[in-house]
């Protein structure tokens, strides 16, 4: 396989794996936040669930999350009075525990077969040969990443039945949904880990990685709006805000008053584009934000992106198979000096 096509599928893995998870991501935080939560401070319910008594460094390391993130999270959760703080022995320490109010949002969270979640439009869509194909491979790659201990809290997050209520499923659905919830679980901690890789090389480029993320965007759709930017990311629009602001005064792109009230038309500008090169070069092209692939073979690579293509399209991202391809071709004719 030549190296342009295989970085190519590399690439295709990585944004497939992204927009399908933040896809059924953004679906699941809209359910959950009709209860008075969000869902990262659900998930958080959900860790000291499992592991009754856990600390705050180690809520932080099995959610994917900094400490200073989780610990603005806690005070939230306390504030709510769905946990609470026991002293650990160390004194400078915590260990966080359930209140009955924490028990009863896990509670009243739970997903059911009446319920719109785009996990449930999941089932069907994959044979169980497959769901543990794209398990494996995942698998590997949060090994790799040095990440195990992740295995735990999905086994414990299945067992204990958190995220579903199983009650009107037959056997093989409870399978499927067990292995469809490890699937997310899986690509929620690959995504994160890339993102978390990525953020730190960036620093160079006085760019964060949602700025980054927006900047590909608008090269692969130029002249796109504010709005269509949030509708393409799953950001919100006060967020799309901030990020076109502040890559508008860094000079990275143009914004052209629209025909529409308050809307903007998006390029990307020549410093822009730069960027993005000199980005992908020496952190995407070099693999070393993605050293985790390496060692997967080329046709394990093409065969997952195909089932990463099929689920893309049964959420309804229709928009990421363009994305991959306008995104690639740029990087392409910009190598050729187009």
């Amino acid at each position: 396989m030549e190296q342009n096509e295989y970085l190519f599928n590399i690439h295709s893995l990585y944004n497939l794996a992204r927009y399908a998870f933040l896809k059924i991501e953004s679906n699941y935080a809209r359910m959950v936040e009709t209860s008075g939560i969000t869902l990262p401070q659900l998930r958080i319910l959900w860790i000291i669930k499992v592991f009754p008594g856990i600390s705050l460094s180690s809520v932080a390391r099995i959610g994917c999350w900094t400490s200073p993130t989780v610990s603005n999270m806690i005070k939230i959760l306390i504030s709510k009075n769905l946990i609470f703080k026991e002293e650990a022995n160390n004194k400078k320490a915590y260990k966080f525990q359930l209140t009955e109010t924490g028990n009863w949002f896990i509670y009243i969270n739970k997903q059911d077969k009446k319920t719109k979640i785009y996990l449930f439009d999941l089932i069907g869509l994959f044979s169980h040969m497959e769901l543990d194909f794209i398990i494996e491979i995942f698998t590997g790659i949060i090994i790799k990443e040095n990440k195990e201990f992740i295995f735990d809290y999905i086994e414990k997050l299945n067992e204990m039945n958190l995220k579903i209520d199983l009650t009107d499923f037959d056997t093989n659905e409870v399978s499927i949904i067990k292995k469809t919830i490890s699937v997310y679980n899986l690509l929620r901690t690959f995504i994160l880990t890339i993102k978390s890789n990525h953020s730190e090389p960036l620093k160079e480029f006085n760019v964060t990685y949602a700025q980054l993320r927006a900047l590909w965007i608008i090269a692969a759709f130029p002249g796109i709006t504010s709005s269509e930017l949030s509708e393409i990311s799953f950001w919100s629009p006060s967020t799309v805000h901030v990020i076109v602001k502040n890559l508008n005064s860094k000079h990275f792109i143009h914004k052209e008053k629209a025909l529409i009230k308050n809307a903007y038309y998006l390029d990307i500008s020549q410093q822009g584009e730069m960027l993005i090169i000199e980005d992908y070069n020496k952190n995407q092209k070099t693999l070393l934000i993605f050293e985790e692939l390496k060692e997967i073979s080329s046709q394990d690579i093409l065969k997952l992106n195909s089932l990463l293509v099929r689920m893309n399209v049964r959420l309804g991202n229709y928009k990421t198979e363009e994305y991959i391809k306008k995104t690639f071709a740029f990087i392409e004719s910009s190598a050729l000096g187009e």
